[in-house]
């Protein structure tokens, strides 16, 4: 591993005798890229997404992607890489986030009988006997994106590690599970053993018009929306704990939720919101006068979801004798490039 000042070079990169497909893969930026003001190897990994760049035999292209460090989209060319980086060599933190991203991803509802209703916990061949799978009789607990790719995962994840914001029982039969995209989308009622694909299952029906659609900030992530219940205990379960509100929003029609003791319980710093830097999950909501004149959380525009997610695009990084001078990096690395 490269000490904190050490610039990147071919040392730092795999090892290959033919030129290699950059596509969906952490390069190394040439030092001589980079404004002198910010040369750190901080800024030289580059997580490239797409581009005709990417492949070799494209000459000089682009190459389209984002700086590991700040999450900042930026496209440069295939001539301005030392190569693919050694993940034997990344430091901790371009590890952890590298991990999150090549990690598969599905984005899922799930949806939970409510108490005291007749099928609660029945398998499939009972349900369909007993009334049928009917969707009025269930209610949303969660919608968003997890770090899976099969409802086994899925199923595992809700009973293990919950997602910030669900709020419901662990993953059980008579469950729905909504896949909301890819091959696999539809419905799947949790059986005793495996899933039941369902066609008719309308999510109208259901028990849904309290969900919040909001934007969660969690540690070496890129932004995600999710959808949680608007009461109190599901805002908490986002942020680990009782919530505080930061401003940052001068249209006053946004608010970040953040744990309200975060400096008490360990959290890693995340991002800076206005003027206060968060530590811990956080997320951001829309914020509206309701029915009673009062201010209350609602859920966001699909314009404030876009801005929000260039603005927050990653969480602030943390080295070893420099945390101040890598906080400051992170905010400003679409600027480092000639």
């Amino acid at each position: 591993m490269n000490t904190i000042n050490e610039m990147l070079g071919e040392k730092h990169c795999e090892q290959h005798s033919e030129p290699q497909d950059y596509e969906d893969k952490l390069l190394i930026i040439k030092p001589e890229k980079l404004k002198e003001q910010y040369r750190n190897p901080v800024v030289q990994y580059f997580y490239a997404t797409s581009g005709f760049g990417c492949n070799p035999i494209n000459g000089e292209k682009k190459v389209f992607g984002h700086f590991l460090a700040d999450g900042m989209k930026e496209q440069l060319y295939r001539s301005d890489f030392v190569g693919v980086a050694d993940k034997n060599q990344l430091p901790s933190w371009a590890t952890r986030r590298l991990e999150i991203l090549e990690k598969p991803k599905m984005k899922i509802r799930v949806f939970q009988l409510k108490n005291g209703s007749d099928n609660l916990f029945m398998n499939h061949d009972h349900t369909m006997s007993h009334g049928d799978i009917q969707a009025e009789k269930y209610m949303q607990v969660y919608g968003g994106e997890v770090l899976a790719d099969s409802l086994e995962e899925v199923f595992t994840i809700g009973n293990t590690d919950q997602p910030p914001g669900y709020f419901g029982r662990s993953l059980s039969v008579s469950d729905v599970i909504q896949v909301c995209e890819g091959k696999e989308k539809g419905f799947y009622f949790v059986d005793s053993f495996g899933f039941k694909k369902t066609e008719d299952f309308d999510i109208e029906k259901t028990d849904h018009k309290k969900m919040m659609k909001i934007l969660v900030l969690e540690n070496d992530r890129q932004p995600y929306t999710a959808e949680i219940r608007r009461e109190i205990h599901a805002m908490q379960s986002v942020v680990g704990g009782c919530i505080e509100p930061v401003y940052f929003e001068p249209k006053g029609d946004a608010l970040c939720w953040c744990n309200d003791e975060f400096l008490l319980n360990g959290s890693a710093p995340n991002r800076k919101i206005g003027e206060v830097l968060v530590h811990g999950t956080c997320y951001i909501s829309g914020d509206s006068v309701n029915e009673y004149g009062e201010y209350d959380s609602c859920s966001l525009t699909d314009e404030q979801i876009e801005r929000y997610k260039e603005m927050f695009p990653q969480s602030v990084i943390c080295l070893v004798k420099a945390e101040d001078m890598a906080e400051n990096e992170s905010e400003c690395l679409t600027q480092n490039m000639d």
